[in-house]
């Protein structure tokens, strides 16, 4: 195993020859580079430290994301990296999607009014893969996602979400979420905020809900207790990466909050172990990088956050020739991995579902998250945070029909069986 803190373009069998290293001995060895870290590095330490790297393949590469952030924008100019060969295991280590790490435990509904959200997003990466070319697709198989610590968060923000007041804006890739960058440009300056001055709050509140399970857990359940209740609710969990991308098309400097051609915060929670992620290759070496871990999402990430956590995941890449895709495709292992879970006694209890009929689809969606929240409250006994926050994380908006004109139907599933006291 060879460990990389790179500061420019580096072949990674120059830097050092991989080696079989036990588990306690990687330990000691993380410990030993955080004591000389710390005497001379400046590097952001906001987000702590694991108290252990989750165990990759015997001859991983480990690119250190976490001890200190890589870069949070998408620009075709980052060097990279490292180099790796096709095939070639990659572990990445990765900070969480608002970069507060074990500051989200004590974190104040109003606290999140504070975070800079020109500071979300630490990926890690960029990687150059050898052989990948304009025109190719590089193809990255997830061997492993796994937490490198033992809880997770929800934040719900009255300017995010599907119910937050960010209008959406058609520029916004090159416009709103587009701006100098203090850890990507190379000339630093201030990092104005993302939410345009002009566009107010709406009448929600902030919300913190915070998630536990086991450092290096990648199947079973996260614990929920209500932070307004109590109310107790199993999570079934599926780890996955909310951001997979490589470098863009076009030079500048773009935020991560949009989801790109080439990737980049798709949040598709079926990216989990075993997927296979086709990516367009726009230049040389493709770039890629890897951020935003979450321990369980529902489809569609309502609220803005899945159970957001620092995670490690492990990849290796292939590069198919002169195949041109216009955006991201994959091969997954399920169409639903966190049902996969469930155990035989919640599949009994079946699902809630609710629905939003109309000419428009994100209405219909809004329209059936929010009878979702309304019969959480009633017949669960959540408050209006907690049940969105559980949406967010458990419940699948799914797209019945769209044939039917001049009305769409988008419907919402929420498996009644991971409450307990049903």
């Amino acid at each position: 195993m060879c460990f990389i803190h790179s500061e420019g373009l580096v072949s990674v069998r120059e830097r050092a020859q991989p080696v079989t290293l036990s588990h306690g001995t990687m330990i000691a060895l993380g410990e030993l580079v955080s004591q000389l870290r710390s005497g001379t590095d400046k590097s952001d330490t906001r987000a702590g430290r694991p108290q252990a790297t989750v165990r990759a393949a015997p001859d991983a590469i480990v690119l250190d994301g976490f001890s200190r952030v890589l870069h949070n924008r998408w620009n075709q100019d980052l060097p990279p990296m490292a180099r790796v060969r096709q095939g070639e295991a990659v572990q990445f280590l990765c900070r969480d999607a608002l970069d507060i790490g074990e500051a989200a435990r004590t974190l104040t509904p109003e606290g999140v009014l504070t975070l800079d959200l020109g500071k979300i997003h630490p990926l890690t990466g960029p990687v150059a893969v050898e052989g990948a070319e304009p025109g190719d697709i590089l193809e990255v198989e997830v061997l492993d996602v796994s937490p490198l610590v033992d809880f997770g968060y929800v934040v719900i923000s009255p300017v995010l979400g599907l119910f937050g007041g960010l209008r959406p804006d058609l520029l916004a890739p090159t416009h709103q979420f587009t701006e100098a960058s203090q850890l990507s440009d190379p000339s630093p300056g201030r990092v104005p905020t993302a939410i345009p001055e002009d566009q107010p709050f709406n009448s929600g509140a902030p919300f913190v809900q915070i998630f536990t399970f086991e450092k290096g857990q990648n199947s079973g359940f996260a614990s929920f207790v209500g932070t307004d209740t109590a109310k107790r609710a199993r999570i079934p969990i599926a780890p996955f990466m909310g951001i997979y991308g490589v470098a863009p098309l076009r030079k500048g400097m773009y935020r991560t909050v949009p989801p790109t051609v080439g990737g980049g915060n798709t949040d598709i929670k079926q990216f989990v172990k075993g997927a296979r992620i086709q990516l367009p290759v726009y230049i040389e070496g493709a770039r890629f990088s890897v951020g935003d871990g979450h321990m369980a999402q529902g489809d569609g990430e309502v609220c803005v956050t899945a159970i957001e956590t620092l995670m490690a995941v492990t990849v290796r890449f292939q590069v198919i020739k002169n195949a041109i895709i216009e955006s991201p495709r994959a091969i997954v292992p399920a169409a639903d991995p966190t049902q996969l879970g469930l155990t035989k006694e919640m599949l009994a209890q079946g699902y809630y579902q609710t629905t939003g009929i109309g000419p428009d689809l994100m209405d219909n969606a809004k329209k059936s998250v929010r009878d979702m929240i309304d019969w959480l409250v009633r017949d669960q006994g959540l408050s209006i945070h907690e049940a969105y926050a559980i949406c967010s994380v458990a419940g699948d908006l799914k797209i019945s029909e769209v044939v039917d004109v001049p009305n769409w139907v988008v419907s919402m599933m929420m498996p009644r069986g991971i409450f307990q006291g049903n």
